[in-house]
């Protein structure tokens, strides 16, 4: 019976090595959102949840010798947000399951199946961290994590990133005699007004690099020049002269990033658009975090009387592994319960420059 052959055939395939193997993919390095712009982090819990506190303590007084010490006053606002964690992921069914089969009626072992199981998993992990730098680049851009009809599910949450901290530049970047630097400046002023730690790196693409390698205030200053088209060298800036530029000016170094995420349509998807720039402060986690929280599948193989995971491992991405006989198929499904949230919304830039 074919039941019974695929129930030997999985014996080997539990739960504990599958997870195990889990947790071991690396998300891509080159995923710099959730690597360390909004970067990773597991909850064990089914919500995810943000809480911020302002605290404004007034300066102390002088006093008299011997007068009474004066009675002030403070000011505590506390708020906590939170709200349920979304589930996401997607399941395979094993392909050329009958040639496997055969082989196996005819005295092979079931490596194959084995094979074509864990080149699943990695797959479904991979599915997983892309969908969640997509996420985290739609939660950079505008404060808002937002889902149009995905699945049929339809949703907003908006963590008020201040209009003042998604601002556009005065002249389009693509203009090589716009100010960039002054722009730059000005939103730093902005982060600077509001208390917000100084950034420590800005977030661009390719093309606005190169922008920035053309720029006339850039070539401007890197050689010492008026800032007037006669009176600037020709060439063209290379990024690390780019680069000294922005540390005279005590802006932060540029990284570029240029990701396309593939989608299931056979198209690829940038998970920040080209024409943005950003500002990041030091301690992203200040600022975000993409959370990983717990599914109907970890509790269940974390509970019970011999569970298959420990439950330090229960949150985060699961996969699981079965098989039916109407048709005859053995499938892979991983599951996860995660996505960006933003705890302090006026701590970074997130700039339109053309």
């Amino acid at each position: 019976m074919p039941n019974d052959m695929l129930e030997v055939l999985l014996r080997g395939i539990n739960p504990t090595e599958i997870n195990a193997f889990v947790r071991e993919i690396q998300t891509p390095a080159d995923y710099e959102l959730t690597q360390s712009v909004i970067p990773e982090r597991t909850v064990n819990s089914v919500k995810w949840q943000t809480r911020s506190t302002r605290r404004r303590v007034a300066a102390a007084s002088y006093r008299a010798w011997d007068a009474q010490t004066k009675v002030a006053s403070r000011e505590i606002t506390s708020v906590v947000t939170e709200g349920k964690l979304l589930p996401l992921g997607q399941k395979y069914i094993v392909g050329e399951l009958e040639t496997i089969l055969q082989n196996v009626s005819r005295g092979m072992d079931g490596e194959d199946l084995v094979s074509a199981i864990y080149d699943d998993v990695a797959a479904h992990v991979l599915s997983i961290q892309n969908r969640m730098e997509l996420a985290a680049g739609d939660l950079l851009v505008d404060g808002k994590f937002t889902l149009t009809g995905e699945n049929g599910l339809t949703l907003e949450a908006d963590h008020k990133v201040p209009a003042a901290n998604m601002p556009t530049a005065a002249t389009v970047w693509t203009d090589p005699t716009a100010d960039m630097l002054a722009d730059e400046m000005a939103w730093i002023e902005v982060l600077r007004k509001s208390g917000a730690p100084m950034p420590s790196r800005a977030l661009t693409s390719y093309k606005t690099m190169a922008l920035a390698m053309g720029n006339d205030s850039y070539r401007a200053a890197y050689y010492g020049s008026v800032n007037s088209a006669s009176t600037i060298p020709t060439s063209v800036l290379a990024p690390d002269q780019v680069n000294v530029v922005r540390g005279r000016y005590g802006l932060p170094p540029i990284t570029v990033y240029d990701v396309q995420v593939p989608l299931d349509d056979g198209t690829n998807k940038r998970p920040l658009p080209e024409n943005m720039f950003f500002l990041l402060p030091p301690n992203t986690r200040q600022m975000a975090e993409t959370q990983y929280g717990l599914t109907a599948e970890g509790i269940v193989l974390s509970s019970g009387g011999n569970p298959s995971i420990e439950a330090e491992v229960a949150p985060g991405i699961i996969v699981t592994s079965g098989y039916q006989d109407d048709p005859v198929q053995v499938w892979t499904k991983c599951n996860a319960a995660a996505m960006p949230v933003m705890y302090t919304p006026d701590i970074h830039i997130a700039a339109t420059v053309w």
